[in-house]
C-alpha cells in the first residue's frame, strides 16, 4: 500500500512537472513588454492582433521571430496593413534587434524615430512605403552594423547627410521616391566599405556627380533618375568600373558621350534618356553585355555602331535625338 502511494506521488509530480514546462515562456519579459508599448502607440490595431498576453511571442505572434539559443527578439516586420501614428520610441528597447520592417502601412507618421539610434545589433532597417518626413537623419551613420538601408516612398525632405558614408558594411542604399534636396554628398566617393548600390531617384536633388566616385570598382548598381542633377556622368564608364545598371534618365546631365572610352565590363543596363547628352554612341557600346538600353530624347548624333546587342533593341531606344541613324532607326543619308 505504502509503495502505490509513493508511485501515485511519483507520477502526480510528473504530471506537475511537465505542465510546469509546457507553460514555460520563451519570451523574455523584458522584449514583451517593448512589444505590447509599441502595440498600445498604435492603437492596438488588428494587424497585431496576434500580440495577445498570454501567448508566447516568440512561438505565437506573427511579425516576431526570436533567436533560437537566447530566445531575445532579432526581428520585428510589421508589413502591408492599417496602422496610424508615429513609430514609437519603444522600438529602442529591443536592444537585441537585427533586422527592423515597417512598410506598406496606411498612415504612419512622423520622423524616423530617434530611439532606432539605441539597436546597435541592426543590420537591416527598411522604413519604406510608409508617410513619414523630416529630414533622413545623420545619426544612422551610428548604426556599423547596417547593411540595408532603406527609406523609400516616403516624404522626407532636407539633404542627404554625409555622415551615410560612415557606414562600413552597407550593401545598398534606398532613399528614393522622397523630396530630397541638395546634392549628392562629396563623401559618398569615400565610404568607409565598398561602395553600396545607390538608388536616389524621384528627388529633387542637384548639382553633379561627385568625381570621387570614380574611385571604385566594386560591382554596384546606381539610380539617379528624375531628379535635377547636371554636368558630367562619364564618371561612371571605365574598364575598370564594375557597375552592374546605371540610369541617370530625366536629369540635366550634359557631356560628349563620344569621349566614353570603354563600357564597364559587367553593365547589363544602361538608361540615360531625356538629358542633353550629345556626341555620338561610342564604337565601345558594341563590345559590352547591355541588356537593356535608352538613350532617347538627347543630343546624339551619328550613325548607331552595328554589333553587339545595339541592334536588339527597338527605335524607341534610340529615337528623339539631334540626327542619330542607322538600324534600327532610319539608314544614314
Amino acid at each position: 500500500m505504502r509503495g502505490e502511494v509513493l508511485l501515485l506521488r511519483t507520477l502526480l509530480l510528473c504530471l506537475f512537472l511537465s505542465a510546469a514546462v509546457g507553460k514555460t515562456e520563451r519570451c523574455n519579459p523584458r522584449d514583451k513588454a517593448a512589444l505590447f508599448k509599441i502595440k498600445e502607440s498604435f492603437g492596438n490595431p488588428y494587424l497585431l492582433a496576434s500580440w495577445h498576453p498570454d501567448a508566447d511571442c516568440c512561438t505565437s505572434w506573427y511579425q516576431v521571430e526570436c533567436d533560437p539559443t537566447t530566445n531575445r527578439i532579432t526581428a520585428l516586420t510589421v508589413f502591408a496593413g492599417e496602422l496610424s501614428g508615429q513609430l514609437p520610441t519603444a522600438i529602442g528597447d529591443l536592444p537585441f534587434l537585427q533586422k527592423l520592417i515597417f512598410r506598406k502601412l496606411t498612415n504612419v507618421t512622423g520622423p524616423v524615430q530617434p530611439a532606432i539610434a539605441n539597436l546597435k545589433y541592426l543590420n537591416f532597417l527598411r522604413l519604406d512605403r510608409l508617410n513619414l518626413t523630416g529630414p533622413v537623419p545623420g545619426w544612422l551613420s551610428r548604426l556599423k552594423n547596417l547593411t540595408f538601408l532603406d527609406l523609400s516612398f516616403n516624404s522626407l525632405t532636407g539633404s542627404i547627410p554625409s555622415e551615410l558614408a560612415e557606414l562600413p558594411n552597407l550593401d545598398a542604399l534606398h532613399l528614393d521616391r522622397n523630396n530630397l534636396t541638395g546634392p549628392i554628398p562629396a563623401s559618398f566617393g569615400r565610404f568607409k566599405g565598398k561602395f553600396p548600390s545607390l538608388y536616389l531617384s524621384h528627388n529633387r536633388l542637384s548639382g553633379g556627380i561627385p568625381p570621387s566616385l570614380a574611385n571604385y570598382n566594386t560591382d554596384f548598381a546606381i539610380d539617379l533618375s528624375r531628379n535635377q542633377l547636371q554636368g558630367d556622368a562619364s564618371v561612371l564608364f571605365g574598364a575598370e568600373k564594375s557597375v552592374l545598371s546605371v540610369d541617370i534618365s530625366r536629369n540635366l546631365f550634359e557631356f560628349d558621350f563620344s569621349k566614353v572610352a570603354v563600357f564597364p565590363p559587367n553593365m547589363t543596363s544602361l538608361d540615360m534618356n531625356h538629358n542633353k547628352i550629345y556626341g555620338s554612341i561610342p564604337a565601345a557600346a558594341v563590345d559590352s553585355d547591355l541588356q537593356f538600353l535608352n538613350v532617347s530624347y538627347n543630343r546624339l548624333c551619328g550613325k548607331i555602331p552595328t554589333g553587339g546587342q545595339l541592334q536588339s533593341f527597338d527605335s524607341s531606344a534610340y529615337f528623339h535625338n539631334r540626327c542619330l541613324c542607322g538600324a534600327p532607326l532610319e539608314s544614314c543619308k
